[in-house]
């Protein structure tokens, strides 16, 4: 018998063949689901529930997926339009809408903005429209998509730019399934809205119309005053029946209890929780430390270097001794523009002391106004021998004018008034002596030069002006103190370390704290399979000493939700976006998870896992983890039955309240304000003149918000009511949006007077806004609609939420 190694592999190669066939399988088939599975986490729970409606159960998988396939047709369509365009061809479908100025689709003809919810909303409505036996085959489908491309495009050349738009992801069969479902949902849905809409437009009567101009365009100042609802609790029952503490909890008791104080809604359901622990690095503090290791003769190198290639330079500012010469020509032109008839003696003792002040600028001064005496003759030409009394000024005078045209340019307004009126009085003399002594010839040449030489001054001052306004730079610069700019430096220096520093030492933290979920996810799988035990588990990190002894910030959260983290240090953060320009999801959707308005998902974190954040504002970035993880669920009525008492009692006290204020409306009879009638001591909740406000006010194109009453508290649609449907002096009552404050409101002034507001309303485009608001009767028929689909079908929203 041979022992050969061929011999060997000869005899065994069928079972060997069979074993590296089922190696293949195993390598190729079983490992790559396996892994997918755990990276999901791994069983019933790997896959949470998004939905559930009419005994569908729609899994976050599932609507993820369809929202991606929804994205992909959004985008197929918008590129099939254009195509149809550019061949000369529109798009026959309903709904579709092209701007010719921007060339740009508006509407595609189906929804456009993917997201998970409006995912789970189509789903829910086509699987109603199938229900209502509503159908669409695929000859339908093909139909509505030659009528898109306005029977331009084949099927195959749809087909193939499907095709090459998915990078083959998405075939016909799943680009008519797409449309299918969006179509039957939009039509169910527009078929129960026949009567109400037209289109996009509600439906509003012409009494509706008027109804919300008026909310727009009617403003009311009143007089409130304040009934609290808190004082009133006391005078509650103390003890409720055990029925109504049933009724109210079941209630409330699948209602999220988020907080929110403008919800008078009682609320039991605990939203997911947890505690979170963080470490953050502060940038500025980076940059301190590193700047205390510069020495001083490195920073001053350092301005000198950068000194020397031009950087802080200032402009040269105005000396003392120009300020003091621009001040000594003010006072001159002052005294010149005094009455003739003043103290004869204050003006040689003022004049007196302008010489002993400035006894060398004096004489510059009349060596320039003489100069400039020659030049103006030169300029106008005029006879030697004819010296005007203009040309004989005071040094004062001369002073005056050579400052208007070489001095400053920011000169002092009432200094060139006063100048003005001293040149005006002075022509006026000077054009009555020369008509006296002169013949009217003569004087009429006097006049004529006079006016030319007003217009070269004045045109060589507006030459000035324009060049002073061009902006050049000051020829002359000195150097910045470098006391002043030695922060500056030193910061500059060390920035790019102080950052580097930062990073390195925020990825060594993160590293430490993810060692550890690694180490902790590892031991709690071998306890869950038998080989380990609690007493094996891996030293947490001691992050406050970590943060001690790298100069970082350390902070711990009590237990918070999606909600309230914001009001912690750390939920003022971000994930870290994948540019500069773009910051992540914000900080309690990476810890809690959220659908995000692309469609996308992130899920909630785990227990321990490492999340980085970055707080730009402050230049702070954080590292943090849960410590203690809460999912969501429903407490037991022990566990919440002071929570429900207190909602009972609040709801008593709202109604005492209300009777409260009712009785003080009642007592303002004719000739009485609110003011009159209000309880004694209760001064403080009065409140008088507010306004004018109106009803709605327009935040943009057809979007209103409440209009704003800031002394108040929180007004809503009741207290607006009672305000707007009062008339002026009378008194009605109304609650404020959250049902803690019941007011007793006057009306004082409705402006603008009726007859101004009707004809307002008579313009077309008022009506049109008036009409696109819809009407509150129409609102309510549309929200009943889809509360009793959601009541029928037991609809119910999971996105968020834990599992």
């Amino acid at each position: 018998m041979s022992s050969s190694p061929f011999e060997i592999f000869r005899r065994n190669l069928k079972p060997l063949m069979v074993l590296l066939t089922l190696l293949a399988l195993f390598a190729f088939v079983v490992l790559p689901a396996l892994d997918t599975y755990l990276r999901r986490g791994g069983g019933a729970s790997s896959d949470p529930v998004a939905a559930v409606y009419d005994g569908v159960t729609l899994t976050q998988s599932r609507v993820e997926r369809t929202t991606q396939q929804h994205r992909a047709v959004v985008g197929f369509l918008s590129d099939l339009g254009q195509e149809t365009i550019r061949r000369g061809g529109v798009p026959q479908v309903p709904g579709f809408q092209y701007d010719q100025q921007s060339g740009q689709i508006q509407s595609i003809g189906i929804d456009a903005n993917p997201s998970l919810e409006a995912t789970i909303n189509t789903m829910r409505f086509y699987n109603e429209a199938k229900k209502a036996g509503f159908e669409l085959d695929d000859t339908s489908i093909r139909n509505w998509l030659s009528r898109y491309t306005d029977g331009l495009l084949s099927d195959n050349e749809i087909g193939s730019m499907l095709m090459q738009f998915t990078s083959n992801q998405m075939g016909p069969i799943q680009l008519y399934e797409q449309l299918r479902m969006h179509l039957l949902a939009d039509l169910y849905q527009r078929s129960s809205m026949v009567g109400l809409t037209n289109g996009q437009m509600p439906v509003v009567t012409p009494l509706g119309q008027w109804r919300n101009f008026l909310k727009t365009n009617q403003s009311a100042t009143i007089d409130a005053y304040g009934v609290l609802v808190s004082e009133y609790i006391d005078k509650t029952d103390e003890s409720p029946s055990q029925s109504r503490i049933n009724e109210v909890y079941e209630e409330g008791k699948d209602l999220l209890a988020y907080p929110n104080d403008q919800d008078p809604t009682p609320k039991f359901r605990r939203p997911d929780s947890a505690e979170i622990e963080y470490v953050f690095a502060d940038l500025n503090e980076f940059i301190e430390r590193e700047k205390a290791k510069l020495s001083e003769e490195a920073i001053r190198a350092e301005y000198e270097r950068r000194l020397a290639g031009g950087d802080f330079q200032l402009p040269v500012e105005e000396t003392e001794e120009a300020t003091a010469e621009l001040e000594a020509m003010e006072n001159a032109a002052e005294e010149a523009a005094e009455p003739a008839d003043s103290d004869a003696e204050t003006q040689p003792e003022s004049e007196e002391a302008a010489t002993e002040e400035q006894p060398a600028s004096e004489e510059e001064m009349k060596e320039e106004a003489t100069e400039e005496t020659a030049s103006e003759e030169k300029t106008t030409e005029e006879p030697a021998g004819e010296e005007s009394p203009a040309e004989e000024s005071t040094p004062e005078e001369a002073a005056a004018e050579e400052a208007t045209s070489d001095g400053p340019a920011e000169e002092d307004s009432s200094m060139r008034i006063r100048r003005d009126e001293a040149v005006q009085l002075v022509s006026a003399l000077q054009e009555d002596d020369e008509t006296e002594a002169e013949p009217a010839e003569t004087a009429a040449e006097s006049t004529a030069a006079d006016e030319e030489a007003a217009d070269n001054e004045a045109a060589a001052d507006e030459a000035a002006s324009d060049e002073m306004e061009l902006g050049d730079e000051p020829d002359e610069t000195k150097p910045q103190p470098f006391e002043e700019v030695r922060d500056e430096i030193a910061t500059a220096m060390v920035s790019e370390t102080a950052r580097n520093q930062l990073d390195n030492t925020v990825t060594e933290v993160n590293a430490l704290m993810r060692d550890y979920f690694s180490e902790l996810s590892v031991h709690e799988s071998n306890v869950s399979v038998g080989v380990a035990t609690e007493e094996d588990a891996p030293t947490r990190p001691d992050l406050q000493a970590i943060a001690e002894e790298k100069g970082l910030g350390y902070g711990t959260t009590g237990m918070v939700n999606r909600i309230s983290v914001a009001d912690e240090l750390v939920g003022e953060s971000f994930g870290l976006g994948q540019s500069l320009q773009r910051r992540g999801a914000p900080y309690y959707a990476m810890m809690f998870g959220a659908a995000m308005q692309d469609g996308s998902t992130i899920p909630p974190q785990p227990e321990f896992s490492p999340q980085r954040s970055v707080d730009l504002d402050k230049a702070r970035t954080y590292v943090s983890w849960k410590t203690k993880d809460v999912p969501a669920y429903t407490p037991e009525l022990d566990e919440v039955k002071d929570e429900v008492i207190l909602a009972i009692r609040t709801e008593e006290a709202r109604e005492l309240a209300r009777e409260a204020a009712q009785k003080i409306a009642d007592s303002v009879t004719e000739g009485k304000s609110l003011a009159d009638v209000i309880p004694e001591g209760k001064e403080a909740n009065l409140f008088t003149g507010l306004g004018p406000f109106s009803w709605l006010d327009m935040v943009g194109m057809m979007q209103t918000t409440i209009g704003n009453v800031p002394e108040l508290d929180s007004v809503g649609t009741e207290f607006m009511q009672a305000v707007f449907s009062t008339e002026a002096g009378n008194v009605g009552v109304g609650a404020n949006a959250p049902q803690t404050v019941i007011y007793v409101v006057q009306p004082k002034e409705f402006q603008p007077e009726m007859d101004q507001l009707r004809e307002q309303f008579s313009q077309p485009q008022q009506r049109f806004m008036a009409q696109f608001m819809g009407s509150e009767e129409t609102n309510n028929i549309i929200r009943g609609f889809y509360e009793t689909i959601n009541e029928r079908t037991g609809f119910e929203i999971k996105l968020g939420e834990e599992q």
